[in-house]
C-alpha cells in the first residue's frame, strides 16, 4: 500500500496560531497608533493649556477677577482635577514602535508570512509507491535511483535526507509532515538493515511500536503460560 504524507496537525495549529497572534498584535498596534495615542496626546495638550490658564489666573486676586476670568479658572480647575492622572504626551518612539514593530512587523509582514508558510506546506506531497517509486516536490524517482538515506539528524531533528542518484538530497521532516516516519523506515530498512524499527526508531527503543508489540506479545504469552499451569495444577 502506497504511503503518502500530509501536513502534521501540530504544524497547522502552529502556523494558524502565529498568524492569528500576529494579526492581533497588528490590530493592537493600529489601535494605539491611530486612536489611543492621538487621544492621549490631545488630552495632554488640553491639560497643558488648562494648567497654563490656571497658573495665570490664580495669581489674580479673587476680587479683581472678571466674571469671564472666574469662569475660565473654574473650568481649568475642574479639568485638571478630572484629568489629574492623565499621562503625558507619547514620545515619537512610541509611535515608531507601534508602526514598525506591530503594524508593519506583525500585521503587514507576520500574518501573511505564516499564511504563506501554511500554503507552501499544503502544496508539498511525498509519496512512496508499492514498487518503491518515490515522489517528492523535486520529482519522481524509481527505486533504482534511490542510493541511500542520511539518518544523522533523524533522532535529534526528526529530519532524514533521501539520497537520489543525480539529484540533490531530499529532506523529509517528520515535524511538518505526518507519514514521513513510514517512508523513512522503508529506506532505513533497505539501506541500514537491522538498525531501525518499522517506525524508524533504533532497534530496542522502548518508544517504538515494534518494542511495544513485542512486550505485549511476551506479556500475553506469559499470561497464557500461567493460565495453562494453573489449569494443569487444578487437574492434578
Amino acid at each position: 500500500m502506497a504511503i503518502e504524507t500530509r501536513i502534521q496537525r501540530r504544524q497547522t495549529i502552529q502556523n494558524v496560531a502565529y498568524a492569528v497572534i500576529c494579526l492581533g498584535l497588528g490590530l493592537y498596534g493600529w489601535y494605539d497608533y491611530s486612536i489611543a495615542y492621538p487621544a492621549q496626546d490631545a488630552i495632554a495638550t488640553q491639560k497643558e493649556a488648562y494648567k497654563s490658564t490656571f497658573d495665570e489666573l490664580v495669581k489674580i486676586p479673587a476680587e479683581e477677577r472678571t466674571a469671564e476670568q472666574q469662569s475660565k479658572l473654574k473650568e481649568a480647575d475642574e479639568f485638571l482635577i478630572t484629568h489629574k492622572e492623565a499621562p503625558s504626551k507619547r514620545e515619537e518612539y512610541d509611535y515608531a514602535i507601534q508602526l514598525w514593530l506591530f503594524i508593519v512587523g506583525c500585521g503587514v509582514l507576520g500574518t501573511p508570512w505564516f499564511v504563506w508558510a501554511q500554503w507552501q506546506l499544503s502544496r508539498k506531497r511525498f509519496r512512496l509507491d508499492d514498487d518503491g517509486t518515490f515522489h517528492s516536490p523535486e520529482g519522481s524517482f524509481p527505486a533504482s535511483r534511490i542510493t541511500g538515506i542520511d539518518m544523522s539528524r533523524w533522532m535529534s531533528k526528526s529530519i532524514a535526507s533521501v539520497e537520489v542518484d543525480g539529484a540533490n538530497r531530499i529532506p523529509l521532516d517528520d515535524f511538518k509532515y505526518k507519514g514521513v516516519e513510514d517512508i523513512v523506515a522503508h529506506f532505513a530498512a533497505r539501506f541500514e538493515p537491522g538498525k531501525w524499527t518499522s517506525d524508524a526508531r533504533p532497534i530496542g527503543d522502548p518508544k517504538s511500536r515494534d518494542t511495544k508489540r513485542q512486550l505485549e506479545a511476551e506479556a500475553a504469552a506469559s499470561a497464557a503460560s500461567s493460565t495453562s499451569d494453573t489449569e494443569r495444577g487444578a487437574r492434578d
